[in-house]
């Protein structure tokens, strides 16, 4: 094996320990839930359907039976990881709980440690040193909230990848339109549309893309459309089968149309998207920041990749921010863009060695600011569950600001809660009082010391606003700190055997990568 690809594994097998090791204790809940229960249904009984009703995320099909919306991909990720679980439980059925917790989060882990090798490459073929590849690499892992959403089991490690993917063949085929790379160009398309529906907007982005690269020679486009359409074939076979298990129509997703809510002004969405205080994707990504300055110049430099992450990215992009629920609700930044991360981050890592040559120190030392800033913010989503800040916020909004009138809200409401209602999560959204990121810092300084709600709530954000005591008595006896050794350690010290083995396996993970990235990079050197 060469150098480089030792070092492609290596990255791999530091990232994917890593995320191991920092992993989370919580099992699938939320949105999260209802694809895990089809990936359990089909270990079990062969069948696609779900268990829990939780509309609109799932609902009857015309069979009777309870079925997810959700795209088939993320369910069949989540497959290898039950039949783990059922495994270890036939053994030792103690092992339930946290077999339980620590395989569902396998398939996000190893979709984000592939996600930052693609990045790796996509960097690579852009002429990036190898030191600086690996470097933008290890920005991506630790200081986006790439890692945020490899520690959860929802469908977004997987959209970022495959979005990741698509971007990457796109930006070969100016110099490789071959057969190859045409039928991994439609299999990443059709990967990406068994993710989430929407998406299909960016594989029609995707095709103008093709459309214009290859205009000047239509004979040769022609070929290469063709076996594209061959890769992307297999996937819109396999999502059509999937429609019609579900809901009896091979074109029917699941997807109420009373449901879209596609109710909001495109310039609002935006506004929350990338400046609001609850979800800008700069806050919780700070490298970002950076990356945005330099997009124009990479514009100028690479104009075709350029234009291949805006046609995909776009049209997805505004579609969301159409959405009455924009930000992803209960989630860590703007989720539903997050698949947008790594390849936002590419201009940053291309000018990195321009600007460490040519420019000003305090340039430098100001990205450096905002990786360190990124690490810091992705430490404190991953300190706890979001769920348990958002309940806190919306029970101190209720006592504060008053209980929102919720007879036209546009979902219906569940244990007390509106789900992702305007007037539920307004305040987690745009208001600094109810700030995520300041909130996670105020529960991570009392949450681990035991104080009691009444003692933590007197720096609590808000009391900058009001020196009411607000009633978050129940949201916050809930929080805690959201680490997987947790659950051998506190929660099932019975399994502490268990425990303690796969800490071994998951540092004997970390080890042999960080070893062979080294290695690997000394021989490059």
């Amino acid at each position: 094996m060469g150098p480089e690809r030792t070092l492609k594994l290596g990255l791999f097998l530091s990232i994917f320990g890593l995320y191991l090791i920092v992993g989370s204790r919580e099992r699938p809940w939320g949105d999260a839930r209802i694809m895990y229960e089809v990936a359990e249904e089909l270990v079990a009984h062969g069948s696609l359907q779900s268990v829990t009703e939780w509309p609109p995320m799932s609902h009857r099909g015309p069979d009777g039976r309870m079925r997810s919306i959700y795209g088939l991909f993320p369910s069949l990720a989540a497959v290898p990881g039950v039949a783990l679980r059922n495994a270890v439980m036939a053994l030792s059925p103690k092992l339930g709980p946290f077999a339980t917790a620590i395989t569902s989060h396998l398939a996000p882990t190893l979709l984000g440690a592939w996600t930052c090798l693609l990045f790796f490459g996509m960097c690579r073929r852009m002429n990036a040193s190898v030191g600086t590849a690996t470097l933008g690499v290890a920005v991506l892992a630790i200081a986006t909230s790439t890692v945020i959403y490899a520690r959860m089991p929802l469908s977004e490690a997987m959209q970022t990848t495959c979005f990741t993917g698509l971007v990457a063949e796109l930006a070969r085929i100016s110099d490789e339109p071959t057969r190859p790379r045409a039928l991994a160009l439609g299999a990443w398309a059709g990967a990406l549309l068994n993710t989430k529906l929407v998406f299909a907007l960016t594989v029609a982005g995707a095709a103008v893309f093709v459309a214009y690269v290859m205009w000047q020679n239509r004979e040769r486009a022609a070929g290469f459309i063709r076996w594209a359409v061959l890769g992307l074939l297999p996937f819109l076979a396999l999502a059509a089968a999937y429609n019609y298990v579900r809901w009896g129509n091979p074109l029917k997703s699941g997807y109420q149309a009373e449901n879209l809510n596609l109710n909001e002004h495109v310039w609002v969405g935006l506004q929350g998207l990338f400046f609001s205080s609850g979800k800008s994707i700069f806050l919780f990504n700070p490298p970002l920041i950076a990356a945005a300055l330099l997009w124009p110049a990479l514009a100028r430099t690479r104009p075709r990749f350029a234009a291949a992450a805006a046609l995909t990215a776009l049209p997805t992009l505004l579609f969301c921010a159409s959405y009455s629920y924009w930000g992803g609700d209960w989630s860590w930044g703007p989720r539903y863009i997050s698949f947008l991360v790594p390849v936002a981050l590419v201009p940053l890592v291309l000018a990195l060695p321009r600007l460490l040559v040519s420019v000003r120190r305090a340039a430098v030392g100001a990205i450096a600011l905002l990786v360190v800033g990124g690490v810091f913010v992705q430490i404190l989503g991953s300190a706890f569950y979001w769920d348990h800040f958002m309940r806190i916020t919306i029970q101190a909004e209720r006592s504060w600001l008053g209980r929102p009138n919720l007879k036209g809200a546009t979902s219906p409401e569940r244990d007390g809660y509106c789900g992702a209602c305007f007037e539920e999560i307004s305040g987690y959204d745009w208001l600094p009082a109810f700030s995520p990121i300041e909130g996670h810092l105020w529960l991570l300084r009392h949450v681990p010391r035991a104080h009691d709600w009444k003692e933590a709530q007197l720096d609590a954000p808000w009391r900058r606003y009001t020196s009411l005591t607000l009633d978050i008595k129940d949201g916050y006896e809930r929080a805690r700190i959201d680490w997987w050794g947790l659950l051998w350690i506190k929660d099932f010290p019975e399994v502490r055997a268990a425990g303690l083995v796969s800490s071994i396996l998951f540092l004997a993970i970390l080890a042999a990568g960080v070893v062979m990235c080294v290695r690997a990079l000394r021989r490059l050197r």
